[in-house]
């Protein structure tokens, strides 16, 4: 898991090793979703290659709260 600050005005930053494992860059839009307590980060999915660039990232069978759970510990792995 990977903690940041909430600074003034409420912004974060996001960490590097979350941003290269969905591919976000300088200038795109990100999706906050509040889903059974906790918040969630999606890169905006309006364009094809923002699609693409995350498509494949989590592979997982289970629930959407088991699959979050992997990737924080995968992204702790790094």
């Amino acid at each position: 898991m990977t903690e940041v600050k909430v600074h003034d005005k409420y912004l974060i930053v996001i960490p590097k090793n979350v941003r290269e494992a969905l591919g976000i860059k300088i200038g795109e839009t990100v999706e906050f979703v509040v889903e059974k307590g906790k918040a969630v980060l999606y890169p905006h999915r309006g364009s094809a290659a923002s699609v693409r660039r995350v498509h494949g990232i989590i592979k997982h069978k289970g629930t959407i709260d088991e699959g979050i759970e992997e990737g924080y510990i995968a992204m702790g792995a790094e």
